[in-house]
């Protein structure tokens, strides 16, 4: 199966932080950098959360307000890279 190389979400809810309102977050395939650098920020839903906003090129503080929904789907495809996946313990 060919992987997906970005993608845009929708967000079923916007978020706002401070004045800027973000309705869609733009994926692509992560760096091994990036990788890395995510790896550092703690357990797997930490991870997952500093690399949306790397990836996304959205602060943190945007991603802490994603629905689960949300959250899961952008998880999900950046998970979509990694043989071992990054997990959340959330199921969809």
């Amino acid at each position: 199966m060919e992987l997906q190389e970005e993608k845009t979400i929708t967000l079923r809810k916007p978020v706002k932080v401070g004045d800027v309102e973000y309705t869609t977050l733009d994926l692509r395939e992560p760096t091994a950098g990036e990788l890395s650098k995510a790896n550092k920020a703690g357990d797997n839903i930490d991870l997952a959360i500093a690399l949306i906003s790397m990836i996304a090129k959205v602060p943190r503080a945007a991603v802490d307000q994603l629905c689960q929904r949300d959250f899961q789907e952008a998880n999900d495809f950046l998970s979509s890279f990694m043989a071992d996946g990054l997990t959340t313990g959330a199921t969809s």
